[in-house]
């Protein structure tokens, strides 16, 4: 049997991997292709010692191609994600205000901070290292490659149809984990039997499962609260025993939170390092699966087209989004705004091919072209095109649409404020956040309405968010007047008369909303300070925990602390970057009294990200610290989603007061928002 021989000139890279070395210089093929460190020198390095110094290196050296290998595979999928916006032929346009060749993953700019406004940077993806910007996560592996999205339901067996090729398989079974091989699916990596403790593939996925869905999930989504005639969470339960590329993020995400767990506890000494490592492996692992099996359901929808396959590309959708909020859950979510392209682009053509019919509305308009939800729901129910009577749960479809399109519709009005333009899915809000009640319905059909699918509105967001209709509505409209404002401006045809106008109906709404809403519930005689429990942080905030619905404040508090920083917002718009001005500075100290007295706890505020960071931007320097008290009083919970990115905006913009005050007319909410390098969504 021949041997490979190892040239002595080789690089020591190559050497200490044992590998043949070409002896390229200054980097060799080897090195070059993984792309890791080549060295050469004609010293040994201090690490090739025979000893554990090496070892450690040898180490550090598989976990760099690790890295280094999902990365590219990140890489190649925002590639595909772009191939397949176009391949699908969605009608949504490009990502307004980036001009790029070559979707990338987005990096704040180096040393974006110290200037007033940083810069969006989109590298080509073949040119370089994508860092990002990067929080403290206690050592647990970036999310990014799980972010990154795909669904296709054509040629692949789901966990659910590998049990079973018919659908007769029990919908309470929890799917084994990792059905392709690198044999019959074609995929990179393959999930070992079983794990380091010896525990079989299909109970330790179930473990998985369960934390996600006990923890995780109520824990990204807190103010989702299924009824029980809706059977809670078990639609989550079915989709991911049907669909591996969400099977395999909700791994991923389960094995993350679980592992802030397992840091949580190393610092009393009681998790072996053993434990530690094979965690870090399987959340790596996931990724991995979960990212292959995106862009190959992607594929499969731009293949086979939206047309015919609403619940497929329904999936998609659902695929996107959840991943899109995983990133962001994890900080790390500087691909936001391609996932929301994508997302949103097809949720469009689900529309466009499953969601419109044409009404007589007589004479020379004749038939017009109207949206209806109901539509989308009736193809997605369990007995398509069969109406749901109330009392009856939705189904898996419908409930899948539903949950994901809020969120969308939510990321999207979210998303809007810090990009400077209207909300893209607006023509949207109409239909589905309409504020008619039941019994005006009723009123208006002269018929008792039973079925859900005619139930208005079709999303009442505050089930799914927390929030009132007209208050996302409403922040969407201020994110659109000003983009309107900017437009007018750029072509010297503003008209401040109409401006004021506009901002008027819109300032109405909101006030009007406010009334509705009552008295605010004060439950402080002080401002709260409740800190995050130290020992096991996620067991607290879940179902029995600090987030759960007794603990959360209410749904009211939740819109009326939003509503006040969207009065804020519209303030700026009109009246441009002027935080001394009495009127903004009222509203300013009118958001923060809600948020100081009636917040049950401090870690509350992980849900008020956006609102906060508005508020605190305009903040008089006085105020200052009571932010950052507000911020640290939330404990180890910051260093999940966006909290720490808006105190991050906050205290850029304190920093540069001098500056802004200085140039006051080119300042505003979005250019707060995209201080940190590029455009921040803060959820």
């Amino acid at each position: 049997m021949a041997t490979r021989t190892r040239s002595s000139d080789g690089c020591w890279t190559c050497r200490l991997r044992r590998k043949k070395c070409d002896e390229i210089r200054p980097v060799c093929e080897g090195c070059s292709t993984l792309g890791i460190d080549c060295l050469y020198s004609e010293e040994k390095p201090q690490w090739m010692d025979g000893g554990d110094w090496q070892k450690a290196r040898g180490e550090w050296v598989k976990q760099e191609i690790k890295r280094v290998a999902a990365q590219r595979r990140e890489k190649r999928y925002m590639k595909d994600l772009e191939a397949g916006v176009g391949g699908i032929g969605f009608g949504m346009g490009p990502v307004r205000g980036v001009e790029v060749n070559v979707i990338g993953t987005t990096q704040p700019q180096s040393g974006a901070r110290g200037g007033i406004v940083g810069e969006v940077i989109l590298p080509n993806v073949e040119d370089g290292d994508d860092t990002g910007m990067e929080m403290e996560t206690d050592n647990i592996p970036s999310i990014s490659a799980a972010t990154n999205t795909s669904t296709d339901t054509t040629a692949i067996p789901t966990p659910s149809s590998s049990l079973s090729s018919s659908s007769s398989s029990s919908p309470l079974t929890i799917p084994p984990p990792h059905q392709p091989t690198p044999n019959n699916d074609g995929l990179d990596v393959v999930d070992d039997d079983d794990d380091h403790a010896g525990l079989p593939r299909s109970e330790r996925d179930a473990h998985r499962t369960m934390f996600y869905l006990d923890y995780v999930f109520p824990f990204l989504f807190p103010f989702y609260r299924p009824s029980l005639l809706d059977f809670g969470r078990g639609w989550l339960l079915v989709l991911l025993q049907r669909n591996q590329a969400l099977f395999h993020v909700a791994q991923t995400m389960a094995g993350y939170f679980y592992g802030i767990i397992l840091s949580s506890e190393d610092s009393k000494g009681g998790v072996p390092e053993l434990c530690k490592s094979h965690n870090l492996e399987a959340i790596q692992l996931q990724q991995e699966l979960g990212l292959q099996w995106l862009r190959r359901e992607i594929q499969g929808v731009v293949d086979k087209g939206v047309e015919g396959h609403l619940k497929e590309a329904s999936e998609v959708v659902a695929c996107i989004v959840q991943l899109l909020t995983s990133e962001v859950a994890v900080g790390n979510g500087w691909n936001w705004r391609v996932h929301l392209e994508a997302a949103a682009g097809l949720w469009g053509e689900m529309w466009r091919f499953h969601g419109l019919g044409k009404v007589d509305v007589g004479g020379e308009e004749g038939e017009r072209e109207v949206m209806c939800f109901m539509m989308l729901l009736l193809q997605l129910g369990t007995n398509p095109k069969s109406f749901t009577p109330r009392g009856q749960p939705w189904g898996t479809g419908q409930a899948t649409l539903r949950f994901f399109s809020a969120q969308l519709l939510f990321l999207d009005v979210v998303g809007s404020t810090a990009l400077g333009e209207g909300p893209r899915l607006q023509r949207w809000h109409g239909h589905l956040l309409d504020t008619i009640g039941g019994e005006e319905l009723e009123k208006m059909v002269g018929v008792k309405i039973t079925e859900k699918e005619l139930e208005l509105p079709h999303l009442k967001l505050v089930e799914f968010i927390g929030l009132e209709n007209w208050a996302v509505v409403a922040i969407g409209e201020v994110a659109a007047l000003y983009g309107y404002k900017k437009e007018m401006k750029r072509m010297g045809a503003l008209s401040m008369t109409e401006l004021v106008s506009r901002a008027t109906v819109i300032e109405s709404r909101i006030r009007a909303g406010l009334v509705g809403l009552g008295e605010p519930e004060v439950k402080h005689d002080c401002p709260s300070s409740g800190r995050v429990p130290k020992d096991h942080p996620m067991l607290h905030f879940t179902a029995h925990g600090m987030l759960s619905a007794q603990s959360m404040h209410s749904t009211a508090v939740h819109t009326r602390i939003w509503a006040q920083a969207a009065l804020t917002y519209l303030q700026v718009v009109v009246s441009g970057w002027q935080p001394a001005s009495q009127e903004i500075h009222n509203s300013v100290t009118e958001t923060l009294n809600l948020m100081l007295y009636c917040l049950p706890v401090s870690a509350c505020l992980r849900a008020l990200v956006w609102p906060l960071t508005v508020t605190g931007c305009l903040a008089a320097p006085e105020q200052e610290q009571i932010f950052r008290n507000m911020v640290g009083a939330v404990g180890c919970l910051k260093n999940f989603g966006t909290i720490k990115e808006g105190l991050a905006i906050m205290e850029h913009v304190w920093a540069n007061r001098a500056q802004i005050e200085q140039n006051a007319d080119q300042w505003d909410i979005a250019a707060c928002l995209s201080c940190l390098g590029q455009p921040s969504i803060l959820i």
